[in-house]
């Protein structure tokens, strides 16, 4: 059961970091990015040297590099998502990743999915639909109003389809290196380049920076636990399995914002993010 316990440890990270970052009020995300991937760097610099470098071959450094743009947008709306919605309604639609791999998965590693497949992506419709559901609504299309007028849902729905092709992309990846060395060896790269980019684009507060260090602290731990129990974990177990215990980190990261954050109508929002992760279940283990 290490593995488990392994996946279970990334997801509890991924929801900390989560209501972390939304309870950082006056930071935005361009902040929040340089302090979290500057405290992470030199973790991911003592990983990439600890781990042992795999032959690596052309298919690795296409794939590598395809990773890392999509990533990049990928982590930014993220941030943004978080900030502009409550978590509530933000990161459930992270459960729609596995109902895009099935295209993504198709078109690139020609896998197919069942039945279950099917009603899982049914259930994940189903819960996106129930998550904007109040008890003041008239009629059964209001749920899409609200849906359409909740920009952090529309962000993190544009995530889910970015890391459904990042997630298959990099399964390619780790298949011709290793899960660790590409956890590590990926985000070294993503970070530097990140940096480089808010350090050469913007005109930084240095002084708020500096202030912020032990959040950046915080931050920059909780990705390194979350990368690397991800990559001990999916090396000693079945990715598929692990996966699915990691994506728990919805469920987590809602209870949090209801303990924390005390985010309302938790009723319809908890409801339909069970049956978003129940529908991920279903496409990942059984269909």
């Amino acid at each position: 059961m290490t593995w488990f316990v392994l996946s279970l440890t990334a997801a509890l990270s991924i929801a900390a970091r989560d209501v972390s970052i939304k309870t950082y009020d006056d930071l935005d995300p361009s902040e929040i990015a340089f302090l979290e991937l500057f405290w992470a760097l030199p973790y991911f610099f003592l990983g990439y040297l600890l781990i042992e470098i795999p032959p690596l071959d052309q298919t690795f450094w296409i794939t590598f590099v395809l990773s890392i743009p999509i990533n990049i947008l990928a982590y930014i709306l993220y941030l943004y998502a978080i900030k502009i919605s409550p978590i509530s309604l933000s990161i459930p639609f992270l459960a729609f990743t596995p109902a895009f791999m099935v295209l993504t998965g198709f078109f690139i590693l020609a896998e197919t999915i069942n039945l279950w497949g099917g009603l899982g992506i049914g259930l994940i419709v189903l819960g996106g639909y129930i998550l904007h559901f109040r008890n003041d609504q008239k009629n059964f299309l209001a749920p899409f109003s609200s849906f359409l007028s909740e920009k952090g849902s529309w962000f993190m729905l544009i995530v889910a389809i970015l890391f459904a092709f990042a997630a298959v992309i990099g399964k390619k990846a780790i298949i011709h290196s290793s899960p660790l060395f590409f956890s590590y060896f990926f985000f070294l790269t993503f970070n530097i380049t990140v940096l480089t980019s808010l350090l050469l684009g913007r005109k930084n507060n240095w002084q708020k920076i500096i202030r912020n260090t032990p959040r950046g602290w915080w931050l920059g731990t909780l990705l390194m636990i979350h990368i690397s129990f991800h990559g001990l974990a999916i090396a000693v177990s079945k990715s598929v399995y692990m996966v699915a215990v990691k994506r728990s980190s919805i469920l987590f990261s809602v209870l949090l914002s209801w303990l924390i954050l005390r985010e309302t109508d938790i009723r319809y929002r908890g409801l339909g993010t069970l049956l978003m992760f129940v529908g991920m279940l279903f496409i990942t283990v059984l269909g």
